[in-house]
């Protein structure tokens, strides 16, 4: 009898083993089967660059998009002669434009919190060295001297946004220049005109900086690539040094290692130094910042290239609402360092 319910019972434990490992099996190639969802696609040109965007909805919203990327372009291209940029910076009283004055206080906030090494006023020496609107520098002759006459001309600290009655102007005879923070900022414009619209998954991408929200369509978080710094003007080397599974953030990354030309035998690149007016020079290759924002994540990167890899490094231990990964050059050799929530990993 005993024996007999022995074995009964080691039969019953036999069968839910089974049981169990079959369910597993099952959830397992019901995981690895999950049907891709069709999202919705759109891509283009803006900006000087390529944006795709992927987003979860019954029908297309072209007309949505277009019209957030519009309005981005008339507030705050330099290329735009009737933008609300170009019109402040030659002096003129505008109406008050909201994306503008947004733009403006993140540049303001993120200035202070890196010591000048974000600063929006450096459109004379982005034209200087041929960034701007006036074509690249034929010759580097005389480049020290026309840095030093510029430099009294820029500093955040030098210009204040006045506003009243619905009017606005620029005050301190600087210019501004929104380049470095206007992809991450038209990722933000987007990203909210298709939440308004009722997208809940979505990842938008202009030239490399990424708004994330809910699921990719596979289903799970989206994986945004950050590519190797290797020089390359073509943008065909696309070699990826780490992929990122993010989703609800935004992500932007800064390098010279695209944007770039030479002139008299000296490699000019598109980061330009406020504090000295001259070119950026240091051991980060490549910042890539995490952020609740895109245009934070795209002003903090670009200050990071500034910085260099050990003040990059202070500024994100204490800045805990930001996640880092930088690559950085030691003694000839390619490193990297990621940070998230002020911890080292």
């Amino acid at each position: 009898m005993k024996n007999r319910f022995l074995k009964n019972l080691f039969s019953l434990k036999s069968l839910i083993s089974l049981i169990l490992i079959a369910l597993c099996i099952l959830l397992l190639l019901f995981e690895g089967c999950k049907p891709v969802r069709d999202y919705q696609k759109k891509e283009g040109l803006v900006f000087g660059t390529i944006y795709h965007i992927t987003y979860d909805a019954e029908q297309p919203l072209d007309s949505v998009i277009e019209a957030a990327l519009r309005s981005v372009d008339e507030s705050l291209s330099l290329f735009n002669d009737h933008s609300t940029l170009v019109r402040l910076n030659n002096g003129d009283t505008v109406d008050v434009d909201e994306l503008y004055t947004e733009v403006f206080s993140v540049g303001q906030s993120v200035n202070s919190a890196t010591e000048g090494c974000f600063d929006m006023t450096v459109a004379p020496l982005v034209n200087l060295y041929g960034f701007g609107t006036e074509g690249r520098m034929q010759d580097t002759c005389g480049l020290a001297v026309k840095v030093d006459s510029i430099r009294q001309f820029v500093g955040m600290d030098k210009c204040t946004l006045g506003s009243e009655n619905g009017k606005m102007w620029l005050e301190g005879g600087v210019k501004l220049d929104a380049a470095a923070i206007a992809k991450g900022f038209g990722c933000d414009v987007v990203a909210k005109a298709l939440s308004d619209n009722g997208c809940n998954d979505y990842c938008v991408e202009i030239g490399g900086e990424v708004v994330v929200r809910g699921l990719s369509p596979r289903g799970d978080k989206w994986r945004i690539g950050v590519n190797k710094p290797e020089e390359d003007t073509t943008c065909m080397n696309a070699e990826i040094e780490k992929v990122m599974e993010l989703t609800d953030c935004a992500m932007a990354t800064s390098g010279n290692y695209r944007n770039f030309y030479e002139v008299d035998k000296t490699k000019v690149g598109h980061t330009v130094d406020p504090r000295t007016g001259k070119l950026a020079k240091t051991d980060m290759l490549s910042a890539t910042i995490i952020a609740d924002r895109c245009i934070v994540a795209d002003a903090w990167a670009t200050a990071c290239m500034v910085a260099g890899v050990r003040q990059a490094t202070e500024w994100m231990m204490n800045h805990q609402e930001l996640s880092a990964f930088f690559i950085y050059e030691e003694n000839g050799e390619m490193k990297t360092i990621t940070i998230t929530k002020g911890k080292k990993e």
